[in-house]
């Protein structure tokens, strides 16, 4: 393998590589001698020697002129390593910096308020779905109401129904953590499922909460009743809706969901979502 590109894979320049790799092969030099065989322009030689010291790459003797040596690659890739690690932290305490002080001028601005306006969004595929739905109930601040049809177990049960960028058995896991989420930080949460496998995998994620106090919040704010029914959608704080796109090519199977923001147009599936309620079969989760 090409040991310059592979260390420029792990963020090296050209130089840097190439001015490593030749110490490598050549042992100990000096600047000039080194600039001769890799190429470097002299006048680039020191300033990438003096980086690779700075990465603990290399070591240099304090001599007229000064000497370089290159450090065995295992010692220098984790000091490399070290050093990134040291860097993205540092990095990553001054963005939390940044961004706390942008929370803060936001919060004197006039956020738009949703529940009085009509606006839609598509989501394909898994990853559209869960990012969305992680931002929802982040924003959520009371109550989700949850019902799933027949069909989604059907298409859990039959690989052929499902389109190609939506697959159920990654997905509803992903969802239903989110959902345990949202419950242990005090929303309401009501479910309607179609199926007890549903209801299995909620409660083996439930049972591995370690956390008594955390196992108490969650069973007092998700609810989950079985019901097999034709109605899918999920209704949030009254005002956010998702429902289910069909996949054109596959009327059985699902290609996405609809995210709509319609105040009254949620007031509706509110009532039957409590029709539904009414009829499903009570279940716990322990």
């Amino acid at each position: 393998m090409d040991n310059e590109r592979l260390l420029r894979d792990l963020g090296l320049t050209k130089y840097e590589s190439s001015a490593y790799s030749t110490l490598i092969k050549e042992g100990v030099t000096g600047a000039q001698e080194l600039s001769r065989i890799s190429g470097i322009p002299v006048g680039k030689i020191y300033e990438v020697l003096s980086n690779l010291n700075n990465m603990g790459l290399v070591e240099f003797q304090r001599s007229r002129p000064r000497k370089y040596r290159a450090i065995k690659p295992d010692v220098a890739l984790d000091n490399l390593y070290a050093r990134k690690e040291e860097n993205t932290k540092s990095e990553l305490e001054s963005f939390k910096l940044k961004m706390s002080e942008v929370k803060d001028s936001f919060s004197d601005s006039n956020y738009p308020d949703y529940t009085e306006i009509k606006f839609w969004s598509t989501l394909i595929g898994e990853e559209d779905i869960v990012k969305s739905i992680k931002n929802t109930l982040d924003e959520t601040e009371k109550e989700i109401l949850h019902v799933k049809s027949m069909k989604v177990k059907e298409v859990m049960e039959s690989k052929s129904k499902r389109h190609k960028d939506f697959n159920p058995d990654i997905l509803l896991p992903l969802v239903t953590d989110e959902f345990i989420r949202a419950a242990k930080s005090g929303i309401s949460i009501k479910m309607l499922l179609p199926a007890d496998f549903f209801v299995i995998h909620l409660k083996e994620k439930y049972n591995q909460i370690p956390d008594t106090d955390i196992k108490k919040m969650i069973k007092e704010n998700l609810e989950v009743r079985i019901l097999e029914c034709d109605y899918d959608f999920v209704v949030i704080d009254d005002n956010v809706v998702y429902i289910p796109i069909p996949d054109p090519l596959n009327p059985d199977g699902l290609l996405g969901e609809m995210k709509m923001f319609d105040k009254e147009y949620a007031e509706k599936l509110r009532k039957k979502y409590d029709e539904l309620w009414a009829r499903g079969k009570r279940t716990v989760l322990e």
